[in-house]
């Protein structure tokens, strides 16, 4: 480690429930020399209802990220302390701060961990679909070709996806799912988690669109967990496919059973095919 240099602590905060702040997380707030963040109106309300002095203030966002790591390396170089803090829940995950981390480890300066709460890990432990081998995408793009293009890559393997959304895209997110075929699959979306307003929604994909519509205007940020395709034998496909091929051309008929059994349509179509080639 460099010598003479100060530590640099990340430091997790509420995501809406303030007595979810640890007593360490606040111990280390209250002694280091410098507090790194997103937006200093939201920290100075945090540090206020703890009863923490607001000192040293350092505004660290995505767009100015690169020169106040400059700011923050000069101060740990004359041996002050700094908290990196998000303005919720643990810095880093889809939040500004790697450039900083990133240059602590290349000058070998110290880095500390202060855990504490996080959206991912709170939605994952009451969910009803498995975290196994989820893979976490943060947000989903806004503009909606980029957004279908993403989407279209991430079902390709059929695996569990876990990933961030707005209350203001979310129902846009989830028709695009629907239309990418993936209308059948479950879903778990938690939102405003920790806060008054907390709600959670399970279903299919079809059927939480209509509960979210049916709900109050809905706010706030949300974690969706996707889950995994359903594996369906080649012989659940091929018994629904004969069934319906018997009254319907194949393109159809492969329409109706990918929705029926979750299967990819493209899959699907080329086992239609087959089948009516062997009469």
């Amino acid at each position: 480690m460099s010598e003479g240099y100060g530590i640099v602590y990340v430091v997790a905060t509420p995501i809406g429930n303030l007595q979810d702040m640890s007593e360490r997380a606040i111990s280390v707030l209250e002694t280091v020399d410098a507090i790194a963040c997103e937006d200093t109106r939201r920290c100075r309300k945090l540090l206020s209802a703890l009863s923490i002095p607001a000192k040293n203030l350092i505004s660290l966002h995505e767009h100015n990220e690169k020169r106040m790591t400059a700011r923050v390396l000069e101060l740990l170089r004359k041996g002050n302390d700094v908290a990196l803090v998000s303005d919720a829940g643990t810095p880093l995950i889809c939040d500004p701060g790697f450039d900083l981390v990133r240059s602590l480890w290349e000058r070998k300066v110290r880095v500390v961990p202060i855990p504490g709460a996080s959206a991912i890990t709170a939605a994952l432990s009451v969910s009803p679909l498995s975290a196994h081998d989820v893979r976490f995408v943060g947000f989903i793009p806004a503009r909606a070709r980029a957004r279908d293009s993403r989407l279209r890559q991430l079902l390709i393997d059929g695996s569990p996806i876990l990933f961030f959304e707005t209350a203001r895209r979310i129902s846009a997110t989830l028709d695009a799912l629907c239309k990418l075929e993936a209308n059948r699959r479950h879903i778990f979306v938690a939102r405003e988690l920790t806060k008054v307003h907390e709600t959670l929604y399970f279903g299919r994909v079809e059927e939480v669109i209509d509960e979210i519509a049916n709900k109050e205007p809905v706010r706030g940020e949300m974690v969706c967990l996707l889950g995994g395709m359903v594996k369906t034998s080649r012989m659940d496909v091929d018994s629904t496919l004969q069934i319906l091929m018997g009254e319907l051309p194949p393109t159809q008929a492969a329409r109706l059973t990918s929705r029926i059994t979750g299967e990819r349509r493209a899959l699907v179509y080329k086992r239609a095919l087959v089948l009516s080639n062997q009469g």
